[in-house]
């Protein structure tokens, strides 16, 4: 199938993938590649060669920029995953995405399925929640729903602004089917933090979500997005809260 293709970076969204120079210093040769992840101590490159188009090929020995906006995913001669660049996509049902996912700074990064479940659980610091709770007639039990923590955090601290309560938030698999990954990190030796880069072909009407941890400056800690079959849509919790666009 030749697919669409999109470079996603941490909730921005653009068409198509940079194609870059990659030098295979044994064979004296330069190809053509898509890249994530990054060269260095406790990092890892992840390549994806490119069979470009003639014309695009002959942009692309000038050193000028291109872009693969279109690209049907097959092998080398060695079995490992290589992109041949085409001139339009034959379906909507599947795209090709490069997740050019960041990290926080001392941070780590994530890529995952839809939210699966939300529950609450007691706030077990300070010591006395319990007891208060236990005091006010709660029930007490492992989890609660969201109302059930709203109420009950009313009944332990009556008069109070204190929430007795933790939110606990479960997400399906990535739905992704990976084609290549690279790591990215922090530090001389890739200690002070790392992450995930991929690139992966992911299904028509599904949601995905890229998180990031660390220290964000503010940032927003996660984005979720959904193919479709128009647009790769792209928005963060409190904006898919706020507009109930999927």
């Amino acid at each position: 199938m030749k697919l669409k293709v999109f470079t996603v970076e941490s909730g921005k969204v653009s068409q198509g993938a940079e194609v870059e120079k990659l030098e295979l210093k044994g064979a004296e040769v330069t190809i053509p590649a898509v890249f994530v992840g990054e060269r260095g101590r406790g990092r890892e490159l992840g390549v994806l060669p490119v069979q470009l188009l003639p014309e695009q090929y002959e942009i692309w020995k000038k050193d000028e920029p291109v872009t693969v906006n279109f690209a049907e995913v097959g092998s080398t001669k060695a079995g490992k995953p290589k992109l041949f660049e085409a001139e339009q996509a034959d379906t909507n049902e599947e795209i090709l995405v490069v997740f050019r996912t960041k990290i926080g700074y001392r941070g780590s990064n994530n890529h995952t399925g839809d939210q699966f479940e939300e529950y609450y659980t007691i706030h077990l610091w300070p010591d006395e929640t319990l007891e208060k709770a236990r005091q006010a007639g709660i029930e007490i039990k492992d989890t609660y729903t969201k109302q059930e923590a709203i109420s009950n955090s009313a009944k332990i601290y009556p008069g109070e602004d204190r929430f007795a309560f933790e939110r606990n938030i479960t997400y399906n698999p990535f739905p992704g089917k990976t084609i290549v990954e690279g790591w990215i990190a922090e530090g001389a030796a890739g200690r002070a933090g790392g992450g995930k880069q991929l690139i992966a072909i992911m299904p028509k009407d599904t949601v995905f979500r890229t998180s990031y941890g660390g220290r964000l400056y503010g940032d927003p800690r996660e984005h979720f997005y959904l193919w479709n079959g128009e647009k790769l849509l792209a928005i963060t919790r409190d904006e898919r809260e706020a507009t109930d666009l999927f």
